[in-house]
């Protein structure tokens, strides 16, 4: 996560207190119950997570290519009729106020800059989505304070739920003493404005969707390195619960934590796959934003945002996932009276903070991205992918795209992630076409507050760029536009189900011998695990050990069906982690 010193939208004093249950959660397929605990933000009364049980329709469009209202309503919604009247005085007062407003971010000059405003009144404004975002810790004033930003415009009041989905499933008593020492930059009190930002931010731009907040601290369930206390596995798994269960459409996450602070670099990396996986199997797409130090990133033992960073160029571990969306930051290029002045260009403050850009060391290029190999020059993953408003850092750009997706989602009746191979096979090629707005100036290089340049980074040009990426977008035409190209030729389908065979690939082992003499032995040899994690060893659902993960992330085992007494037969081995949980059968004479 990074530190949000300064968040510009509003004071909360005086807010009002959300009442919850003006939005329907709705899911768009049946599911089960998560197994963890979740409490609405307006009491303190815990709950179990429930989700519907019929198939809910996204009501509020029609066909791909043509955007329009409908007259109906999800449940528990005001009419569609009702929705559009509400919005459509939204804009007018931001219309109305807009010199007043216009230095908020976020604020009405998001809703000018990507065109939001023609899909609320149309009414594409996320009504039956659930937007996720992954939080480190908790903060019971968010009620408060979005019902304070929401006065302001006339926005309505989102539902909010907050769930636990790590460890024991409740939020420990107390900040983990590993977040405590991270101090302005990652502790549980730095977390409340991230989450202020988060939630404000995705909901400015989807005001009808669900929000659901996932609470997932680090340490929930292992000591972790200090990379971990930044970025905890334990959001990983939030992903893996909250995609197999489908609780939401689309997901959010906030980090700038670099590749190479892992102490047990590239295999504490890959291990984390499995949540980002379980999501793009889902169709739900996954949103990062890529930092907020430029080029270079945050080290993991940094005493406040981009005080101590790497010294070489870096890019965050978990945006850099080809099966992530790495968003970038560029700020809306607007006059105080709401003029455009030109182009959006690259968010760039003081020569220390700029949007994460360049090449992952741990990810190859992607299938998607060799279109574009000759631009990048690079055989490895290059971010961001797109970028959105990041005034307040990428913690800002990657809720604000995420609340786009949720349009998209409503539009669609359906889910639309993963959605890079869209972005780049089609959208972006198409550019304008498409609703692609270009991103031409700017760059991301680390300098000093004088303007020395430290360590130089990429800059913004036409076309796709390393900076830029496909540079920004204009919602009214990305939206139709993305829903038809995830529909067409059923590529979601196909691009879902590699996710699907990669997952499964994670949760196997190999067994020297699978058919074992009677006073024989087999040897397990299994990978992928968090290094120094433990992963616990069943056969036929009865524990047998508890075994550590090395520095690659691999255990070994030898199975001795004599020493441990099995019956001759077919015996089944689970190997069980935080994030993998692999099985696998073998026979003993």
């Amino acid at each position: 996560m990074r530190k949000v010193t300064s968040l510009r939208f509003m004071p909360v004093a005086g807010a009002a207190v959300l009442t919850t249950g003006l939005a329907a959660s709705l899911v768009l397929w049946p599911s089960t119950a998560v197994s963890a605990g979740a409490r609405h933000n307006s009491g303190n009364s815990q709950l179990a997570v429930r989700t519907p049980g019929p198939r809910f329709a996204i009501l509020g469009a029609s066909a791909a290519g043509s955007i329009s209202a409908s007259a109906a309503a999800p449940s528990g919604l005001p009419s569609k009729q009702k929705q559009v009247q509400v919005l459509t005085a939204v804009l007018k007062k931001m219309q109305k106020d807009y010199e007043k407003y216009a230095a908020y971010s976020p604020g009405p000059q998001d809703i000018v800059d990507y065109g939001i405003g023609s899909l609320w009144k149309k009414g594409i404004d996320g009504a039956g989505t659930t937007v996720a975002v992954i939080e480190g810790w908790d903060y019971p004033g968010i009620a408060r304070e979005v019902a304070s930003f929401d006065k302001l415009f006339g926005l309505p009041n989102p539902e909010i739920q907050t769930i636990y989905p790590s460890g024991d499933g409740k939020l420990p008593a107390r900040c983990p003493a590993g977040m405590v020492k991270l101090g302005s930059y990652g502790s549980c009190s730095a977390w409340q404005g991230e989450l202020s930002l988060d939630v404000i931010t995705a909901h400015l731009v989807a005001p009808y969707a669900k929000i659901l907040i996932s609470v997932t601290p680090a340490d929930s369930e292992i000591v972790d390195d200090a990379a971990s206390q930044v970025a905890p596995p334990e959001m990983m798994e939030a992903l893996e619960q909250i995609s197999s269960h489908h609780l939401a459409n689309v997901i959010s996450i906030s980090d700038g934590t670099g590749e190479t602070t892992y102490s047990a670099g590239k295999a504490e990396v890959t291990a984390q796959d499995p949540g980002e996986l379980a999501a793009a199997g889902a169709g739900i797409p996954v949103v990062v934003g890529t930092g907020d130090c430029g080029v270079v990133q945050n080290l993991a033992v940094a005493n406040g945002q981009c005080k101590d960073v790497s010294k070489t160029p870096d890019t965050a571990a978990w945006d850099d996932s080809p099966w992530v969306t790495a968003v970038g930051g560029s700020v809306p290029n607007f006059s105080s009276s709401g003029e455009r002045l030109g182009p959006d260009p690259l968010w760039h403050v003081d020569g220390r903070f700029s949007e994460g850009a360049g090449y992952s060391s741990v990810f190859t290029r992607p299938t998607y991205q060799k279109g574009v190999a000759a631009i990048t020059k690079s055989p490895m993953r290059s971010v961001p992918d797109i970028t959105m408003d990041a005034q307040d850092g990428t913690s800002e750009a990657g809720p604000m795209l995420a609340g786009v997706l949720a349009l998209a989602t409503q539009f669609n009746h359906a889910n639309v992630g993963p959605i890079n191979s869209a972005l780049y096979g089609v959208l972006g090629p198409r550019g304008t076409k498409d609703g692609i707005v270009d991103v031409v100036s700017g760059n991301n290089s680390a300098e000093t507050p004088t303007g020395q340049v430290v360590v130089p980074g990429f800059t913004a040009t036409e076309g796709f760029d390393v900076a830029s990426g496909w540079g920004t977008l204009f919602a009214p035409s990305f939206v139709p536009a993305l829903v038809s190209a995830t529909r067409s030729a059923n590529e979601d389908r196909a691009v879902r189900h590699e996710a699907y065979e990669d997952l499964k690939s994670l949760e196997r082992f190999h067994l020297s011998s699978t058919d074992v003499p009677a006073g024989g032995e087999s040897y397990l040899f299994a990978g992928g695990f968090l290094p120094h994690h433990p992963v616990r060893l069943l056969i036929d659902d009865y524990a047998i050990a508890t075994l550590t993960a090395n520095t690659l992330g691999s255990v070994t085992y030898m199975i001795d069906p004599s020493m441990l007494k099995l019956s001759a037969g077919t015996h089944k081995i689970t190997l069980k982690s935080m994030l993998v949980t692999a099985t696998g059968t073998f026979r003993s004479s």
